[in-house]
């Protein structure tokens, strides 16, 4: 599982101006998957969530999220 960095998330979907709703529908997802993810009510995302976010803004999934394993090291 990864872990959001919400404020990095909400800071490079702002910089492509998208919505939490059109980043959801570009990466494939739910339409409010991405505003959860931002809020703290969808903290922990599948990693095959984080790469479809991650390719959707056309960064790094560890540019947006933490892999959980990591924090445990």
């Amino acid at each position: 599982m990864y872990i959001v960095k919400a404020g990095e998330l909400k800071l490079r979907r702002e910089e492509k101006e998208l919505s939490t709703k059109m980043l959801s529908e570009m990466a494939g997802l739910p339409c409010n998957a991405v505003w959860r993810m931002e809020n703290g009510q969808s903290p922990r995302t599948h990693p095959l969530r984080a790469k479809a976010v991650a390719e959707a803004l056309q960064c790094k999934v560890n540019d947006i999220f933490t892999d959980e394993k990591e924090m445990s090291a």
